[in-house]
């Protein structure tokens, strides 16, 4: 009788019986397979980014103040000095990118900031479906109309790409993004990273701030005149002068920061003035008329110099700042507490205050370059020598 040979030992190779492809399998490979721009169903290089646990944030300031803000978010306990921030400057603006700060930004009334934005979404690389799910959900529970904003920062990303997908997404989960929807979603990429984030608060939402009823020309953003204050570092016992307050806006900005200081405000310009006492009307400040370079105060009063010096474009002459600078410089001085005495002023030509200075008992401790509506202008921090 003939042996019975199995097919290996035939040299038959043996038929694999594969599972079939039924629809419930293809759901779960499909679920399975990351979402993301040009993703067309092939196996992912990377990882998808699996959902944060705690919110990122970003962040925006004017032009040149990212590094202030940052100061301020470690002062306010949102950020330790190891936590990420990255940092990314643009024409209109600064942006602050924390992936996984300490505290709350949106809670702790920073001054210096233009808005804060909660992320909805944050990862590397490729978005998850459930971060996309995720993403629809919360625009869709605020019932707000929206509009999609998308800017990329690197290579890894495209931003016309990413606006597409992110819309094409959001509709089939039954959103249609407007284009003047009076909402806005914002998406950042920087590098492999994304940020999908909608505006959590904003400056003028900051306490005190609802107060100011009188404008001027040329006055100072209220963000940008508490990172003056900020980096002046008032305490309460203080005296904050400001020569030139026009509406005063940095002498509110620096009771903000210290309530206990004492506010002297002069303008040689009596409407400044009145400006001024009505945006001040809560806080005890000595405002009056007087030449900047010829003040009604004592020696020795101020301990803080807060201000924003003329620019001589929309006011005064750009050829009389070098002797008007001298001439402000020297009047600070003489009104100088004998200690722990500094200044903060803004202006156009940095150079201008650094050599007015340099005539003077003045050091130059710090210099910020900004801009303000536009405008290149530096902040300088000068103590005494």
């Amino acid at each position: 009788m003939a042996k019975h040979r199995s097919p290996k030992a035939r040299g038959v190779k043996r038929r694999v019986r594969r599972p079939s492809r039924t629809p419930a399998r293809e759901k779960r490979e499909a679920q399975a397979r990351p979402a993301g721009p040009g993703n067309r169903g092939e196996r992912p290089r990377r990882p998808p980014a699996a959902p944060v646990p705690d919110p990122a944030w970003v962040i925006r300031c004017a032009p040149g103040l990212a590094r202030t803000v940052r100061a301020e978010l470690r002062h306010a306990d949102v950020l330790r000095h190891t936590d990420r921030v990255d940092l990314l400057w643009q024409r209109n603006h600064d942006l602050l990118f924390l992936p996984a700060a300490s505290g709350d930004p949106a809670a702790a009334e920073l001054r210096t900031v233009e808005e804060i934005d909660r992320c909805i979404i944050y990862g590397r690389y490729k978005m998850s479906r459930d971060q996309l799910d995720r993403l629809a959900g919360h625009l869709r529970h605020t019932t707000a109309r929206w509009r999609l904003v998308a800017t990329a920062e690197g290579t890894h990303f495209n931003r016309h790409d990413l606006r597409r997908f992110l819309a094409r997404e959001l509709e089939q989960r039954g959103l249609r993004m407007d284009e003047r929807a009076p909402h806005t979603v914002f998406a950042f990429c920087v590098d492999a990273a994304y940020y999908v984030v909608v505006p959590e608060t904003a400056a003028d939402a900051m306490p005190g701030r609802s107060a100011r009823v009188a404008e001027r020309e040329a006055s100072l953003p209220p963000s940008v005149a508490a990172a003056m204050a900020f980096l002046g570092k008032p305490g309460a016992g203080d005296t904050v002068l400001d020569p030139v307050c026009g509406s005063g806006t940095l002498l509110a900005e620096a009771a903000a920061y210290a309530p206990g200081a004492a506010l002297v405000g002069r303008d040689i310009d009596a409407g400044a003035v009145a400006a001024a006492r009505d945006n001040l009307t809560g806080y005890d400040a000595d405002l009056g008329e007087a030449d900047a370079r010829e003040l009604d105060l004592a020696d020795g009063r101020a301990s803080l110099v807060l201000a924003n010096l003329p620019f001589g474009k929309q006011f005064g002459d750009v050829d009389d700042n070098p002797d008007l600078y001298r001439a402000l410089l020297t009047e600070m001085l003489r009104t100088a507490a004998p200690r722990g005495w500094r200044a903060v002023l803004l202006a156009a030509d940095p150079d201008l205050v650094a050599e007015a200075a340099a005539d003077l008992p003045l050091r130059l401790a710090k210099r910020v370059p900004i801009r303000v509506r536009g405008e290149a202008a530096t902040i300088t921090v000068l103590n005494r020598r």
